[in-house]
């Protein structure tokens, strides 16, 4: 089964555990990804509706907010972490990385 932007459910379940491990695990890999981002959130929600909408998650009118924002899970506090993961919301990310970057290990 395909979402809207066209990732299979399963797909978006390895991106959420991928995303998990390696904010936890593989921390300085990580950060090295992160140098690499450039742009900022608008706060669109996309992120918070993969695979499960999380229920932190406010939506009122056209303005999305989390709840729980300064103590959010780390997995929140760091994505998007790698190219793909922007890919995996179709695209809808203001956030971009330096082009050449190969993260995927």
């Amino acid at each position: 089964m395909r979402n809207q932007v066209g990732v299979s459910r399963t797909e978006q379940a390895k991106g959420k555990l991928r995303r998990f491990y390696k904010s936890h695990f593989r921390r300085k890999k990580v950060w090295e990804s992160i140098g690499m981002r450039r742009g900022e959130c608008d706060r669109c929600g996309e992120c918070c509706k993969i695979l499960l909408r999380c229920p932190f998650l406010v939506e009122l009118d056209d303005t999305t907010y989390c709840r729980i924002y300064e103590k959010r899970f780390s997995q929140c506090r760091l994505y998007p972490i790698e190219p793909k993961d922007i890919r995996e919301i179709g695209g809808k990310c203001t956030y971009d990385f330096e082009m050449g970057q190969n993260l995927d290990d």
